[in-house]
C-alpha cells in the first residue's frame, strides 16, 4: 500500500508540475513516476522471470560434474528417450532408472524393470537384485553388454575395446555421430554414458552404426571427389575455351576481300606468304627480326619508340590522336569509315598492329 501511495503522489505532483494537452507527455511522466517508485510492468516482470529461470538453469548445469550422481534433495523424474520415444525415467532423488519395459515372469512379473544406483560405490542393481554394471569417477564403466568401457570426462568420448565409438554430454548420447537418445533434463554425462552405451546397446548395434557411418563417409567422399572433378573439368573447359578463343585463326579482310590471316601460333600471313610473327610475350617479328612490341598497357613500340596505342575499348591512337578503332565484332574503322574486318578476332591489339602501324 505504501508503494502504491507513493506512486500516486509522484504521479499527481508530475501532473500539476507540467501542464500539456499531449497524452504522450502524460504517459512519459507516468512511466518516470512508476520507475521512481520501483513498480514494474507485466512485461518487465515477465522478462525478469525468464532471466531468473535461465540463470537457474545455467547454475544447475555448472553444478553438474561428470561423476557418480549423488541424491538430490528434490526433483521430479526426468524422461529418458531412445531417439524420440520415451523408454523410461531417471529419479534424481532415489537415484533410480525405471524403464517402461516390464518383467515377464517370476514374482516381479508385470512390474517395471528398474536399476538403482549406489552413490558410494557406483554399483547398479536391478529390482531383481542382480548386478547390472558399475560406474567410477575416473570414467570407467562396467557394462552388462559391452564389458569394460571408458568415458573420457574431458573429451566426452566413449571408448569400447580401445576404439572411440561415441560421445555423451549432459543430455544426449551418440554412437558414430548418430544420436541414439538422451535425457529431457541435464544430468551427469557419466550417467548418460552408462544408460545408453553401458546398459542399452550391444556390440552388434555398434557394428551396424559403424558400418552406416563408413558408408555415409564414403558417399560424402565420393560426392566431394565428383564435385572436385566437375569443377576441374569446368575450369579446364573454360581454360580451353579461352585458349582456343585467344589462339584461333583470324581471317583478315580489306575491301571485302581476304588479304591475309593471323594463325593460331602467331604467324602473320599476307598474300599467302608468312611475313612475320606476333609472339605471345608481345614481341613483333618481321622477316625473322624483332621490330617492335605490344606492351600490356596497349602501347605499341617500334624500334624502341612508342608509335601508338590500342586502348581497352579498341580505339587506336597515334601521336595522341585517335586514328581508328577495332570493334568487338572485328570491324576495322579508320577515319570514321570501315576499311576491313578481322573475322574470329580475339585480341584487338594484334589486329591493330597489322592494319595501322605499318609492320607488314
Amino acid at each position: 500500500m505504501k508503494r502504491k501511495s507513493t506512486f500516486m503522489m509522484i504521479a499527481l505532483m508530475a501532473m500539476f508540475a507540467f501542464s500539456t494537452p499531449a497524452e504522450a507527455q502524460w504517459g512519459s511522466l507516468l512511466n518516470k513516476a512508476r520507475k521512481a517508485a520501483g513498480i514494474k510492468t507485466k512485461q518487465e516482470k515477465a522478462v525478469d522471470a525468464e532471466k531468473h529461470r535461465q540463470d537457474s538453469i545455467q547454475a544447475v548445469i555448472r553444478s553438474i560434474t561428470p561423476t557418480i550422481p549423488q541424491p538430490a534433495k528434490s526433483g521430479a523424474p526426468i524422461a529418458i528417450r531412445w531417439q524420440n520415444t520415451q523408454i523410461g525415467t531417471w529419479d534424481p532423488v532415489k537415484l533410480e532408472i525405471t524403464f517402461n519395459k516390464t518383467y515377464e515372469d517370476g514374482e516381479l512379473a508385470g512390474q517395471k524393470v528398474s536399476y538403482k544406483l549406489d552413490p558410494s560405490t557406483g554399483v547398479w542393481t536391478s529390482k531383481k537384485g542382480t548386478n547390472v554394471g558399475q560406474i567410477s569417477n575416473d570414467g570407467t564403466i562396467q557394462s552388462p553388454n559391452l564389458g569394460t568401457i571408458k568415458f573420457d570426462p574431458e573429451k566426452c568420448t566413449v571408448t569400447v575395446d580401445g576404439e572411440v565409438v561415441g560421445k555423451a554430454n549432459l543430455k544426449n548420447a551418440y554412437v558414430y555421430d548418430t544420436q541414439i537418445g538422451g535425457f529431457d533434463g541435464h544430468v551427469s554425462p557419466l550417467l548418460v554414458a552408462y544408460t545408453f552405451h553401458g546398459a542399452l546397446i550391444s556390440k552388434n548395434q555398434i557394428a551396424q552404426w559403424k558400418e552406416a557411418k563408413q558408408k555415409a563417409d564414403l558417399a560424402a567422399k565420393e560426392r566431394a571427389e565428383k564435385a572436385a572433378k566437375e569443377r576441374a573439368l569446368r575450369a579446364q573447359s573454360s581454360s580451353s575455351s579461352s585458349s582456343s578463343s585467344s589462339n584461333r585463326e583470324v581471317k583478315l579482310y580489306r575491301g571485302g576481300s581476304q588479304f591475309g590471316e593471323l594463325r593460331a601460333n602467331g604467324d602473320v600471313y599476307i598474300g599467302g606468304s608468312c611475313k612475320g610473327e606476333l609472339r605471345s610475350n608481345g614481341d613483333i617479328y618481321v622477316g625473322g627480326s624483332c621490330k617492335g612490341e605490344i606492351r600490356s598497357n596497349g602501347a605499341i613500340y617500334k624500334g624502341g619508340s612508342q608509335i601508338g596505342e590500342v586502348r581497352s575499348n579498341g580505339a587506336i591512337y597515334e601521336r595522341g590522336s585517335q586514328i581508328g578503332e577495332v570493334r568487338s565484332n572485328g570491324a576495322i574503322y579508320k577515319g570514321g569509315s570501315q576499311i576491313g574486318e578481322a573475322r574470329g578476332m580475339s585480341d584487338p591489339r594484334k589486329v591493330a598492329v597489322i592494319y595501322f602501324f605499318g609492320f607488314f
